[in-house]
């Protein structure tokens, strides 16, 4: 039995090892994934600052377009990851969309097919839009930035606020919105530029706001979903240094109880040994 004991432990200490191994290489490359992701946010506030300067050139403070209005119907968006590990951040964002005021009367997009599943079994409908990939993200927020656009200007809602996970530190996340709808900084009275020559504009400037709309929103879901991502990479590098810390306090417990089991059967083994050396001898007398 406790030859049984000791291969079995031993069977199971090397399991153990291995997978904290591969725990370990999993937790690395989360932790560049995030490191990587992050240095490329800087070239959101490069955009806003040339970006502004559209808005300098021109005024739109007047401008009455159905973005710029503040009442109509709401829309939410909700933005989840599809990864391992991201249950618990995943239910906090839906839950806090579902507190929004009005959500029980709005229109719900989710990103993402946890959140569609978690509202689906609310009882709650809502047009589906896929997780967001590794890779082509700038495309994703294209085709959502022209979905918002067309159903806005359709009316099916006048309001859009987005919910999804926000990193605040490598190790650290928060459930935080963004309201997409109505654009209303876009249209604030700003200090206008000094323009030495006239400015000569070969489009209308409702175009032109269409135009400058689309681009700030498709700016707006990419910095977001980079957001996404780096929740999504910091929220897996937690669990599985959690998870890393746990089996190597398992591999200590399992090594103690290997190694007391070697003792035992050593043991067990000096003793019989000696008991037969014993028995041949009064064999002999």
């Amino acid at each position: 039995m406790p030859m049984q004991s000791a291969q079995k432990l031993k069977k199971e200490l090397l399991f153990n090892t291995e997978l904290t191994q591969l725990l370990d290489v999993l937790k690395g490359i989360a932790s560049s994934q995030f490191r990587q992701l992050e240095k490329r946010k800087e070239r959101f506030s490069r955009f806003m600052d040339a970006f502004e300067g559209f808005f300098q050139m021109i005024d739109f403070s007047d401008l009455n377009h159905p973005f710029a209005k503040a009442q109509g119907r709401l829309g939410i968006i909700i933005v989840t990851s599809d990864e391992g590990f991201m249950g618990g951040l995943n239910t906090k964002v839906v839950n806090a969309a579902l507190a929004y005021p009005e959500a029980d009367q709005a229109s719900f997009i989710t990103i993402g097919e946890r959140g569609a599943g978690t509202l689906k079994g609310l009882g709650r409908s809502c047009v589906e839009f896929p997780g967001i990939p590794a890779e082509g993200s700038y495309d994703a927020a294209l085709k959502l930035k022209d979905f918002i656009m067309n159903e806005a200007l359709k009316g099916t809602f006048a309001r859009l606020v987005l919910f999804y996970p926000r990193p605040l530190s490598f190790t650290l996340q928060k459930v935080d919105s963004v309201t997409i709808l109505p654009c209303s900084e876009l249209f604030a009275k700003r200090e206008r530029l000094v323009l030495k020559e006239e400015l000569i504009l070969d489009s209308s400037l409702d175009k032109i706001i269409e135009y400058l709309l689309g681009a700030w929103i498709t700016e707006k879901l990419l910095e977001v979903f980079e957001d996404s991502k780096l929740s999504e990479f910091s929220a897996r590098t937690v669990h599985l240094e959690e998870s890393h810390q746990v089996l190597l306090q398992r591999d200590k417990t399992i090594k103690f109880q290997y190694f007391r089991s070697h003792h035992e059967l050593v043991d067990r083994s000096m003793r019989e040994t000696f008991s037969a050396q014993l028995i041949r001898k009064k064999k002999r007398i």
